[in-house]
Order: structure tokens, then C-alpha cells, then sequence
């Protein structure tokens, strides 16, 4: 919900380019939607994390799925990408955050949220149904990305950016 009470819905299947709808009045879900429309063309898009920020802009991260492009150009690795919409513009082009170091099927378990003075936070765990890196690879593997500036710009979070 935007601070206008506009909802924001985005929906999807299992690989294929999420769906962005908007109601039509604020702080209704019965007075109608707009029509769904793609957040980018021929994107393979899973799991979806969505907030909105406090000057109405959307944000969006998922897993991505790329094939025959580096790092694996004779198969398919997954990404976990980003992408935003400003209010009033169309959504941008996804933004590759994490790329799997594996090809074949990666997941990201990742978390999105936003802190009450607009950082966004991407908490994520990879996992590779390879066997070697899941057992040669113990322990905690969780990392922490965060945007400062509205998704421009991503850094790995330290513990210094709390203090």
C-alpha cells in the first residue's frame, strides 16, 4: 500500500515474468484494478519479495534465471535480481545482484524489507543442489545487501552500519 492507499499487487508463476496490477481507489480492493502488465519482457522471475518506500516507489527482488550468458554460457544459472518502479515510470530493467556460482538450480532463501528511514535490506542464503558444496560448505552462509539510495546502489551490510 502506497501513502496515497493505492494497492500495489504483483503475481506470478514459476519462471515467468511477474504481473504488476494497481486498484483503482485508495484503500479498496473491491473497486477494481488496473490491467495486469509485465514488470519486464521474457523474464524468468520466481520468488517474489516486494516493498513499497515511503515516496511510493516500488521495489522488487526475485530469483532470475539466465542461460547461454556468462558465467555459464552452455547452461542456465539462476541470479537474484532487483527491480524498481518509480512513481509515475515504468519498471526499470532488472539489476543482477548475486549470481550463482554454480549452473543448474540455485535458490537464494532471501528476505526484503525496508527500515523505517528507507534502507532497503536483502537478506539471502544461497543453496546449490550440488552435493559437494552443501556438504564441503558448512556452516552459515546467510549474507546481508543493503541500498541506502532506493536501490541505486547495493553494498554488503557491516556491522558498523547499525551502530
Amino acid at each position: 500500500i502506497d501513502s496515497q492507499g493505492f494497492l500495489h499487487v504483483l503475481v506470478g508463476t514459476h519462471g515467468r515474468p511477474f504481473m504488476y496490477a494497481r486498484s483503482l481507489r485508495s484503500n479498496d480492493s473491491e473497486g477494481g484494478w488496473t490491467d495486469p502488465v509485465p514488470i519486464g519482457e521474457n523474464l524468468r522471475q520466481t520468488y517474489i519479495g516486494f516493498v513499497c518506500g515511503e515516496d511510493d516507489s516500488l521495489h522488487v527482488v526475485y530469483r532470475m534465471w539466465r542461460s547461454n550468458i556468462d558465467p555459464s554460457p552452455h547452461s542456465i544459472h539462476a541470479t537474484l535480481a532487483y527491480s524498481r518502479k518509480l512513481p509515475g515510470k515504468a519498471w526499470e530493467p532488472p539489476k543482477v545482484l548475486v549470481v550463482a556460482p554454480f549452473s543448474e538450480y540455485s535458490i537464494f532463501y532471501h528476505r526484503f524489507t525496508i527500515d523505517r528511514v528507507g534502507r532497503l535490506f536483502l537478506a539471502y542464503d544461497y543453496w546449490s543442489t550440488f552435493w559437494f558444496y552443501r556438504t564441503d560448505h558448512r556452516g552459515d552462509r546467510r549474507a546481508l545487501l543493503m541500498s541506502e539510495d532506493g536501490g541505486k546502489n547495493w553494498k554488503l551490510v557491516e556491522s558498523r552500519a547499525f551502530g
